[in-house]
Parts: structure tokens; C-alpha cells; sequence
């Protein structure tokens, strides 16, 4: 049984927490590929942590660095300039013109021209200018399918721009944005199908200005497994259809310049300028200060009536998140020139850190549980903190490879795995502690008080279920000629008579902190130490024994009052080494104990026959009694079976202050005449025995020795004599 047990620890140590471990592992994980369903909440919420890592990292000052600048169309525009919104064509092709004149690479018009002007000569001009600088990209805005991945509902009228027909690039404007409405991603081309059934492939306006910028042939980015090949670049991918904006910061983070200003040449007058009739031109202050040379520059509008005001992961100043078009395209075309890409982590390292922070949750779980002073609620609470812990490491690690590597691991998905590791291991061994339970309770409330059993419960660490080595006390008890007695009764009567007995000794040595090994017939085995440890174990047998005796007295008076036999027993105890455990087969065994002390404590309730005494203990247990009890040396033993001699004692009371003078003063002169018969002085002994004799002339162990003396006074022992009794029965 203990190899049982053994074997089933060993188990639930290696095997369950792997299994419970791998199970929450391939949980969260198919969670995370939203496999077989997709959970909005658990995706959006993983989406947001995106946001907290870009608030951990910070912003990046890019004032003097950026690559982008943008040239805004805001309300200080429409106070400055002499036309009223929308401006006329000739604006933007003057416009064109100047940051051409200033060095500009590529130029980002985020202005879909979809209407004529009224004045035709304003169109035509700016179709010249266009034609004449090949580096230029206009807006286009159509249906997109966000359902799909990046498919053109509508691609007729030159994507609502009048100028996407001349020889001029057209960039789709529309930005995807995440399921919880952050614009978080940019997608490299849309495409849609011609009237022929065959699919054109058309650019997003920020990649189309960096093919400008790079000196791209083509701007069309190409679909790999994990990435978007994009010109010499491999851009790893967000999703399905995007890239990750690695934004430098909220609303405001780029170099921006009002329209008027690059306006406002020598040949153009503001509404300032000629009410005050003084040219300022501050176009000529940024051209000598180079702000557009070599830079991207992008016109768009910044006005909150433009409508085109979006979330993003960054937080301004004011606690607001909300950045215009313009800039979303800017954060895009930076990370795509500055090659600042984020890549996702791959699903191998995702189920590799699952399973492992989910392993060291369960493992936790399991090892807490086999402390042999851990409580029961330390089963919850440390697995829990095992989770806490594992979760923020991998909160920390994420946060980190998102700073350091720009790298975007999973943060909500594991924790789930996590969790569910640890809600899974405490579910079991709560399951397992109450399987536990229940078999302590059923094994030892046929051995033990009910209170004991009650503790036993509470405190499982207490028991061991297989078998080991202990050091304890153990009672044997009969009934004395039971075999006459049974012969006088019917079997109803008997058996009546029988349970009665054993009942009022079984409350006894319950009361006494016993254990109940068995009954055998109208033996009673009982011993102490185990499975609750009791310190004074042999002292608490001791008490029992007494105290049984004491209860036996209250029987006898029962019995004589309703004319039933009297029974008496004997009682043999001893203390030392045995084996405690459950013994016997897999489905039937029995709590009991084993070994030579426990057959010498058998022996020695069988010795009371020929001392005819009642309580016999040995000197093992003796030497853990002698100042609580009162004993008195009986003989030197050789019980059958064996050769070592043993010392055994007789128990006349388990309190030394309750015997009376007459007793006391009996074993006084018992003991002197024993010391005397242990140094063969044969007639001195035999005067101490008749003197005791002559106080109790019941005392049968006086009268064993008188006679003993008197046989040796006459016929002496050999010299080798050492006072050694041979028992020949068991």
C-alpha cells in the first residue's frame, strides 16, 4: 500500500501539472488565434495593451529629425488667406510649386479633388503642375469592404479625384482602424476587380509617397506569409491586411507649417498683408531655413469641421487621443522610411511562453500542496501569487521587447493561460483534498474518536496513508476465560453481552487519545502515537488501562443487578519500534500496526495468567512511565519465541497519589523482599513476602515468590542463575 501511495505522489508530481499545464496552454493560445471563435472582449483587450506599451515607451522628439513635415490647412488658414474655403485650385498648384522650389522629395496632397472648379483655369493649372512634377501624390478616396481584408467596393471615377487622370499618382486614403476604433495599422494596397474579371492592385497614399521618396519603380507592395514586401524592405505584419504604426507620439509630434506660410511668396498677399499693405513672405524664411529640403511633406487638413479627427494609441497632454488624418499618414510614412517596423511574435513563442508560465503556476500548485506545514488556504493564495508573479513577468517582458525590440507579444492571452493553470491545479486539489478527506474519515472513524477523525480531516498532513517505521505504545486486552462464560449464554445473549463490553472499552480508549486496531473475538487491540502523534503516548495507555478497568467495575454491578456472567480481562502494553500503516491488498486493508513490539505486548496480556494480575507493562514502556504511575517489578521474562530477557511490571494505578496506605504499604514490603530475592538471600526474602502476606493475603506475586524462596532455600539455583522466567505459552 505505501508503494501505492508512493507511486500515485510521484505521479501527480510529474504528470498533472504538465498535463493541466499543456491543456491551459492550447486553451489560451487557440483564444489568441481565435480559434474555433473570436472573442471581441479578449481581442480588444489584448489590442489595448498596444496602447499602454506605446504610453510606456513615450513619446520620440522628432522635431529635428522626422523625415515628414506637414503643411496643415487649420483655422488660422482660412483667417489668413483672401479666398474662403474650399480654396481654388491655383492655391495648390502655387503650393506645389514653392516646395518644389524648397527642396521637397515627395510631396502628399491628403485632399481629394472630387469636384470641378468654377473657374476652369485654376483646374488646368493645376493639372500643368502636376504633369510637371512626377513626385507628387494625390488623394483617393473609394468604398473599402472592411469585412474583407482590403477589397475596393467602388474604383469608378478615378477614386474621386478629377486629377487622377492626368499623369499623376493616386494614393487610397482610407486608414483601416482596429475592432475597438483606435487606428492603430496601415495597410499597404487595396485592390478590386476590373470589368474584365481580372484584379488591379492600387497603393494607399502613405506608401505611394514613400515609392516617391525612395525613388521607387513601383509602390505596390507584394503579400508574403508574415510580411509585405515593400522595395528592398520586408514589413512584418499586424494583421492580415496592415503593418503597425509605430507612432512617434500624440497629435502635434511632427513639424507642422500653416498653408499661408508656404503660400506667402513674393507674388501672393495674405489678408494681413494688405490690410496692413506690408509684405512679410514667410515663405522665404522657411526656404532659407530648409525645412522641406529633402523631407516629405504632406497637406492635409487640420480643422476640427474637416471631420477628420481619429484615435490613436497616443495620449496628449490634455488626456485626449485624437490626432487628424494628416498625422496618421505621417506616423506611417515615418516608420516605413525610418524602417522602425514592429514585428508580431510567432506562434511558436507564444505557446512556448504559455506552457511555460502556466507549467511554473500549476508546478507551484502541486509542490505547495506536498509541504507537509502548509495550510489550507496556502493551497489558494501561493498558487495565486505564483500567477501574479508569472503574469507581470511576462507583462514586464512584453513591455520591454516592445521598447527595446520592437517586438508585439501577446499580454492579456497569456495571463488567461495563466489563470486558467492556476484555477484548474486549485480546482484539483480541492476536488483531490476532499477525495483525501473523505477516504481519511472513512478509514479511521472505525479507529479513532470522532475527533480525532475531525482533525485528521482538517489536518491531512497529519496521516500518512502507507506504512512507516514509529515509535509507539501498544495495548492488548482479553477477557479472561471468555470460553466458560460463552458455554453458560445463548448467542443473542452473548453477543449482547460481548458488544456491551467492547463499546465501554472502546470509549475509553478513545477518551485516551487510542487508536482502535481491531477486535479479535473479545480481544480489544488498541495503540497510541499514531495516526495523530501523542507525545506520552505510553502514559495515555497507561491511563486507558486504568480507566478500563475502573468502567469494568461499573459493568460488573450492572451485571450482577440483571444476573449476567461477570467478565474480567487482562491487559499487556508495550512501547517501541513497529510499523503503522495500511496493510492488506488495494481495495481491502486495515489501518493496524506490526512488528515484534506489538506480538511482546500479546505476550505479556498472556503472562497475567500465571502472575494473575490484570495490567502487565514491559520496561520499555515503563521507562517512559515511572514517575507518573504506579508499578511495581514483577519479573525478568523470557517470552516465547524469544531469548532476550525482558523486565516486566505490574501497573497497580496510573496516578501515584490514589493508591491507598495498604497498598502502598504491600508493595513496600514486596519490593524489599524481591530486592532480597535477587541477591539470594532466600530467608530474608521470605520474611518480606509473608509480611505483605500478612497486609493483603490476596496478593498472589508475594505468595509466588514466598514459594519461590522457600524452594530455593532448600534446593539453591546454579551459580549462572540471573532470576530469568521462561514462558512456554503464548
Amino acid at each position: 500500500m505505501k508503494s501505492l501511495y508512493k507511486k500515485r505522489k510521484v505521479k501527480n508530481l510529474l504528470a498533472l501539472p504538465i498535463v493541466i499545464a499543456l491543456l491551459s496552454a492550447l486553451f489560451s493560445f487557440l483564444l489568441s488565434r481565435e480559434i474555433p471563435i473570436a472573442i471581441p472582449f479578449l481581442r480588444n483587450a489584448e489590442i489595448k495593451t498596444i496602447d499602454q506599451r506605446f504610453g510606456y515607451r513615450g513619446p520620440v522628439n522628432i522635431r529635428d529629425t522626422s523625415r515628414v513635415v506637414i503643411v496643415q490647412i487649420s483655422d488660422q488658414s482660412f483667417e489668413a488667406l483672401p479666398n474662403s474655403f474650399p480654396f481654388p485650385k491655383r492655391y495648390y498648384a502655387k503650393l506645389i510649386e514653392n516646395l518644389e522650389r524648397a527642396g521637397a522629395r515627395a510631396i502628399g496632397i491628403d485632399i481629394v479633388f472630387d469636384t470641378p472648379s468654377k473657374n476652369s483655369q485654376d483646374d488646368s493649372l493645376l493639372s500643368v503642375v502636376l504633369e510637371r512634377y512626377p513626385n507628387v501624390v494625390l488623394a483617393g478616396r473609394t468604398d473599402i469592404d472592411i469585412s474583407s481584408r482590403y477589397k475596393i467596393l467602388k474604383s469608378q471615377d478615378f477614386y474621386n479625384n478629377i486629377f487622377a487622370k492626368t499623369d499623376s499618382s493616386i494614393g487610397i486614403v482610407f486608414v483601416r482602424n482596429d475592432p475597438d476604433g483606435i487606428y492603430r495599422s496601415y495597410m499597404p494596397f487595396a485592390e478590386f476587380q476590373t470589368s474584365d474579371s481580372t484584379f488591379k492592385t492600387i497603393p494607399t497614399f502613405g506608401f505611394e509617397v514613400v515609392a516617391k521618396y525612395l525613388r521607387l519603380n513601383s509602390a505596390i507592395a507584394t503579400n508574403d506569409r508574415n510580411s509585405f514586401i515593400f522595395g528592398p524592405d520586408k514589413i512584418p505584419k499586424y494583421n492580415e491586411s496592415s503593418m503597425l504604426i509605430n507612432y512617434a507620439g500624440p497629435s502635434g509630434s511632427f513639424p507642422t507649417y500653416d498653408i499661408w506660410q508656404v503660400l506667402d511668396d513674393s507674388t501672393f498677399t495674405t489678408k494681413d498683408e494688405a490690410e496692413n499693405h506690408i509684405q512679410i513672405n514667410d515663405y522665404y524664411d522657411l526656404l532659407s531655413r530648409k525645412v522641406f529640403y529633402g523631407k516629405v511633406v504632406l497637406v492635409g487638413a487640420a480643422y476640427p469641421e474637416s471631420g477628420d479627427l481619429k484615435p490613436i494609441p497616443f495620449t496628449n497632454a490634455d488626456g485626449g487621443n485624437l490626432a487628424y488624418g494628416v498625422e496618421i499618414h505621417a506616423n506611417a510614412i515615418e516608420t516605413l522610411i525610418d524602417r522602425n517596423f514592429y514585428a508580431r511574435s510567432g506562434w511558436v513563442f507564444d505557446l512556448v511562453e504559455m506552457l511555460l508560465g502556466a507549467l511554473i503556476v500549476s508546478v507551484v500548485a502541486f509542490t505547495v500542496r506536498n509541504f507537509k506545514r502548509a495550510k489550507s488556504f496556502m493551497l489558494v493564495i501561493l498558487p495565486l501569487v505564483a500567477t501574479i508573479i508569472v503574469s507581470y513577468i511576462s507583462y514586464r517582458i512584453a513591455f520591454s521587447a516592445f521598447v527595446n525590440k520592437r517586438l508585439v507579444l501577446l499580454v492579456i492571452y497569456p495571463s488567461i493561460g495563466f489563470m486558467i493553470s492556476y484555477v484548474s491545479s486549485v480546482v484539483y486539489q480541492y476536488v483531490l483534498e476532499r477525495k483525501q478527506k473523505g477516504m481519511i474519515k472513512s478509514i479511521f472513524s472505525r479507529y479513532v474518536h470522532p475527533a480525532v477523525v475531525n482533525q485528521l480531516v482538517a489536518n491531512p498532513e497529519l496521516v500518512r496513508l502507507g506504512g512507516e517505521r514509529k515509535r509507539l505504545t501498544v495495548l492488548f486486552s482479553d477477557i479472561a476465560n471468555f470460553t466458560s462464560v460463552s458455554e453458560k449464554l445463548q448467542p443473542e445473549a452473548l453477543v449482547e453481552q460481548l458488544n456491551e463490553y467492547l463499546s465501554a472499552m472502546t470509549e475509553v480508549v478513545f477518551k485516551y487519545g487510542g487508536t482502535l486496531d481491531k477486535y479479535i473475538g473479545d480481544a480489544i487491540v488498541a495503540f497510541w502515537g499514531a495516526p495523530v502523534d501523542v507525545p506520552d503516548h505510553a502514559f495515555k495507555a497507561c491511563e486507558a488501562a486504568c480507566e478500563m478497568t475502573k468502567e469494568l467495575s461499573v459493568l460488573h454491578e450492572k451485571w450482577r443487578q440483571n444476573q449476567k456472567p461477570i467478565l474480567n480481562f487482562r491487559v499487556g502494553i508495550n512501547t517501541g519500534d513497529m510499523i503503522v500503516g495500511n496493510v492488506g491488498g488495494q481495495e481491502r486493508f486495515a489501518y493496524t500496526v506490526i512488528g515484534d513490539s506489538v506480538n511482546l505486548a500479546a505476550r505479556l496480556e498472556t503472562a497475567n495468567k500465571m502472575y494473575r494480575t490484570r495490567i502487565l507493562i514491559s520496561e520499555f514502556t515503563y521507562e517512559m512511565v515511572k514517575d507518573k504511575v504506579f508499578a511495581r517489578e514483577l519479573d525478568l521474562i523470557i517470552v516465547k519465541g524469544k531469548s532476550k530477557p525482558v523486565k516486566i511490571y505490574e501497573v497497580i494505578s496510573s496516578r501515584q497519589n490514589e493508591v491507598d496506605e495498604k497498598t502502598k504499604e504491600v508493595v513496600h514490603y514486596y519490593c524489599m523482599g524481591l530486592e532480597r530475592y535477587k541477591n539470594r538471600d532466600w530467608s530474608a526474602a521470605a520474611n518480606f513476602f509473608e509480611r505483605a502476606l500478612q497486609i493483603n493475603p490476596d496478593d498472589y506475586p508475594s505468595e509466588m515468590y514466598l514459594e519461590r524462596s522457600k524452594i530455593f532455600e532448600i534446593e539453591p539455583p546454579s551459580e549462572e542463575w540471573n532470576g530469568v522466567f521462561v514462558m512456554q505459552t503464548k
